[in-house]
């Protein structure tokens, strides 16, 4: 019993330090069951898909655009982690899948952190949940700005470059959403 105890905390405190400092994926060159980690992105994304749904429907539809954010945010980030993978697996950098996947899920902490905080502000007072998730959205892309620049030794053009990819592909999963349940 005590030994399991041991091992849930350390478990904890590793997925803490992770979401806090996501570039540390890349350093560490163990596996990753990404599919699991896409939950955490998913999470945030159902979260502000929320708040738009109660700003903009009612009903139903409030349901289903909060369904279709966690879905989409789910395959959104997963294959934007592909991409980004093998572009940087064209470029000869020696990483894999399952990092990128990792640390561009990973990197949703700010956004996560940012959306509960749209969500308390919208109870309490009267918030507009798109200011709350671009802030977030954004504060997501230092993380993977870091991340990559770790990989890419002497490459001073790919990050900013890959970042800003990553950013423009968010936004526009984000409009796919807008334009299903609009």
């Amino acid at each position: 019993m005590d030994d399991k105890t041991s091992k849930t905390e350390v478990n904890i405190k590793k997925f803490v330090l992770l979401a806090l400092n996501p570039a540390e994926i890349v350093r560490n060159k163990r596996t990753y069951n990404w599919y699991l980690y896409l939950i955490y992105p998913a999470i945030g994304w159902m979260i502000f898909f929320l708040q738009v749904g109660l700003d903009k429907f009612s009903g139903f539809r409030v349901f289903f655009t909060m369904l279709l954010g966690l879905v989409i945010g789910y395959i959104a980030v997963g294959a934007i982690g592909f991409i980004i993978a093998f572009i940087l697996a064209r470029l000869g950098m020696d990483i894999r899948s399952d990092q990128v996947i990792t640390l561009i899920s990973m990197a949703h902490t700010y956004m996560l952190f940012s959306v509960v905080l749209g969500l308390i502000y919208r109870i309490f007072g009267s918030g507009s949940s798109s200011v709350f998730g671009i802030t977030g959205l954004l504060c997501t892309l230092l993380p993977i700005y870091a991340g990559i620049r770790i990989l890419g030794k002497g490459r001073a053009f790919l990050p900013p470059m890959l970042a800003t990819l990553a950013g423009i592909l968010l936004l526009l999963s984000w409009q796919l959403i807008l334009a299903v349940v609009s």
